[in-house]
């Protein structure tokens, strides 16, 4: 689906290149995800893929490109856009028109496709990204999570071969993040779309990807899935940096793949802290290894903790009786 052979692009005016020697395959249904520090060279990258890199921004860029079956570096924008769909970081850049509908129908429009053509694409993306309910509704009223799937939709409704966006979830709340992540796996795995994806916060994306691409400087520092390029990135996932710490095999990249990972773990803890739980004889003790007396605590002149007692054992269990437990329940809810 896309090739590129030693491409290198320097910006107008800049020192240094944005893109060096660039080498790189992408085949058809791939799910691609593209990260890298911010300046690395990400979105030069993926403007290149519909030629607004150089045709809208100027510039020098050398080597070969194929997208689609067509140069982009030849070809620009007004040909590029009816392969690649593109979707930038923040949808209200590029939306035109008030409504949801005429929005999606505006490209369309551009390109002089018949009114019936028109309508029978419209209905299809707003049913394919569950907007129908939402056709008539100023964009000024959606959410965040729907104006991104709004933005996606006019760039679907081109049937485009491959779907670039530039960091879609950076301003959206989780719930919206994940709606519009969601809407990418379903084009992916129900349509075979080519998914190449910029993207911060891995944590969010990690799981979905088939393959990383990790861009350091403006080169292609790793290639491969990512098990494989996540030891090597500077910043990872919470999940990931525990699972390289011990040494987890395979590299799990969901709570679920971690989960039994983290059972041994626990047990092998367990041994771990009876054992240390013990005095000179090697019999058990009592001792608490977490003892809390007396806490007050309180914000905007309101006290919400009153003298809060909790003891907490070996194994996490012991060290709390009931009586304990009973006087700190009555002293944190009283009032």
């Amino acid at each position: 689906m896309i090739t590129l052979r030693h491409i290198t692009y320097t910006y107008p005016q800049a020192a240094e290149a944005a893109l060096r020697d660039v080498s790189l395959e992408i085949g058809a249904g791939e799910f691609v995800l593209v990260v890298g520090e911010s300046g690395a060279g990400k979105s030069s990258l993926l403007r290149l893929f519909n030629g607004l890199v150089p045709h809208f921004t100027g510039g020098r860029v050398s080597g070969e490109a194929l997208v689609a079956g067509h140069n982009p570096i030849t070809a620009g924008p007004s040909v590029m856009s009816r392969h690649v769909g593109f979707v930038f970081q923040n949808p209200e850049a590029q939306m035109v028109l008030a409504e949801v509908e005429p929005e999606i129908a505006f490209g369309l429009e551009n390109l002089g496709y018949p009114p019936d053509e028109m309508r029978l694409r419209v209905e299809e993306v707003l049913s394919l990204l569950d907007l129908a309910h939402l056709r008539q509704r100023p964009l000024i009223t959606l959410s965040g999570g729907e104006r991104q799937r709004v933005a996606i939709a006019c760039a679907l409704a081109l049937r485009p071969q491959i779907l670039v966006l530039d960091e879609p979830t950076s301003q959206l709340d989780p719930q919206s993040a994940e709606e519009v992540l969601q809407a990418l796996v379903r084009l992916n795995e129900d349509l075979g779309l080519t998914i190449i994806l910029a993207e911060h916060r891995l944590e969010r994306v990690l799981r979905y990807a088939d393959r990383l691409l990790y861009i350091r400087d403006g080169q292609l520092a790793a290639d491969g899935s990512p098990a494989e390029v996540c030891p090597v990135l500077p910043h990872n996932p919470p999940l990931v940096q525990v699972a390289l710490a011990l040494g987890w095999r395979p590299l799990p990249l969901t709570i679920k793949a971690g989960q039994k990972f983290a059972g041994v773990q626990r047990s092998g803890g367990a041994e771990e802290r009876r054992g240390q739980a013990t005095n000179d004889k090697g019999q058990m003790t009592n001792d608490p290894l977490l003892e809390v007396q007396g806490v007050r605590m309180g914000y905007g002149g309101q006290e919400v903790l009153r003298g809060v007692e909790v003891a907490v054992g070996a194994g996490g269990g012991g060290g709390v009786d009931g009586a304990q437990w009973a006087r700190a329940r009555r002293r944190c809810c009283a009032g």
